[in-house]
């Protein structure tokens, strides 16, 4: 499964990338929330490796 994130729109986007995914994308609300946790975990992890080593604090 894939999620997307449209910022302009503030709308989330889940694709499936199968039938098996389809179905349990249908009756699971809990894999549709570890999409969206998984997805800003990525996006945190993605700063602090952009953030420059030299800041201290903060």
């Amino acid at each position: 499964m894939r999620i997307n994130f449209n910022s302009k729109d503030g709308v989330f986007t889940v694709k499936a990338e199968n039938k098996e995914e389809i179905t349990r994308l249908k009756m699971s609300a809990m894999d549709i929330a570890n999409l969206m946790v998984n997805y800003f975990d990525a996006d945190i992890i993605k700063a602090d490796i952009n953030k420059p080593s030299n800041q201290q604090g903060a």
